[in-house]
C-alpha cells in the first residue's frame, strides 16, 4: 500500500471531512520508503466476541493521518540478539517492527497487515484513544534529531501545533516526546509523539485521544513503553 492508497482508505471513514483535511505530503527523498516485508500476527485476542467500539473515530483518523505521512507500508526488521526471556511478560510481538510489549489493561491490539493499515495499533476498548507504531529505515548519517525535525514538519503541515520536546528512554535507547493539538469538528484532538532510533531504524509511537481523556491515555502509553523490548 502506498500513501495514495492509504489516503483513499482514510477518506472513506465515517468522518470523511476531517480525513480530507490532512494533506498527503510529498515524500522526503532523504528518508527512503521502507521496503515491503512480512511479519507475524502477534495480535492480542479480544476479551469478548464483539469488543466495544470506540465512541469516536476522530483520534484514530488523526493518528493514521499523522503516521502515514512519515512512512506507509511495513518491513521486516533485523532481530537483535536478546535473551529468550525478553518478551516473556509481553502479550504483543511485532516481528515486522522489531519489538514486543504489553497491551495496557482495557485496551486491545492489532498488528500491521500486509493489506490494510500498515502500522501496529493499540486501542482503548470503550473510548476513542489509539496508539500507533511504525518504523522506517534512516539514510546514512541521519539520527534521532533529524527524524524529529522531519516528523515535526509533517505534523505542522497537518495544521497541528507541536509543543516542546522532552527526553526519555525506551528499552535503554534515547527517545524524545512532544505533544500536539489539532482542532476537529467534534472538539480538539490531542496527540503525543514518541520518537527513537537504533542501528539505522527510527520508530514513531503516536498516541491520539480526545482532550477529556488524553492525560489518562498518556499513562497507558507510558506503561506500554515501559514494557517495550526490542527483539
Amino acid at each position: 500500500m502506498d500513501l495514495g492508497d492509504l489516503g483513499t482508505a482514510i477518506g472513506h471513514t465515517e468522518i470523511e471531512g476531517l480525513a480530507s483535511s490532512f494533506p498527503l505530503l510529498p515524500h522526503d527523498s532523504s528518508l527512503p520508503p521502507p521496503p515491503t516485508g512480512r511479519g507475524d500476527d502477534g495480535s492480542r485476542p479480544a476479551p469478548s466476541d464483539e469488543p466495544a467500539q470506540p465512541r469516536s473515530t476522530v483520534p484514530i483518523v488523526l493518528a493514521l493521518a499523522l503516521t502515514v505521512l512519515v512512512g506507509a507500508g511495513a518491513f521486516a526488521l533485523v532481530s537483535w540478539a536478546r535473551s529468550g526471556t525478553a518478551c516473556s511478560a509481553a502479550d504483543f510481538r511485532s516481528a515486522r517492527f522489531g519489538y514486543c510489549a504489553s497491551t495496557p489493561a482495557g485496551w486491545i491490539s492489532a498488528a500491521a497487515g500486509d493489506e490494510g493499515t500498515p502500522l501496529d495499533r493499540f486501542m482503548l476498548q470503550d473510548g476513542p484513544a489509539v496508539i500507533t507504531v511504525i518504523a522506517v529505515p534512516l539514510s546514512k548519517g541521519q539520527d534521532l534529531a533529524r527524524f524529529e525535525q522531519f516528523v515535526r514538519g509533517y505534523d505542522e503541515d497537518t495544521g497541528a501545533a507541536p509543543g516542546g520536546s522532552a527526553p526519555l528512554e525506551v528499552d535503554g535507547v534515547d527517545a524524545v516526546a512532544f505533544d500536539l493539538t489539532l482542532a476537529g469538528p467534534e472538539g480538539d484532538v490531542r496527540s503525543r509523539e514518541v520518537l527513537f532510533a537504533r542501528d539505522g531504524i527510527a520508530w514513531r509511537v503516536t498516541l491520539a485521544d480526545e482532550s477529556v481523556g488524553f492525560e489518562a491515555s498518556t499513562e497507558r502509553l507510558a506503561e506500554l513503553l515501559d514494557s517495550w523490548s526490542f527483539i
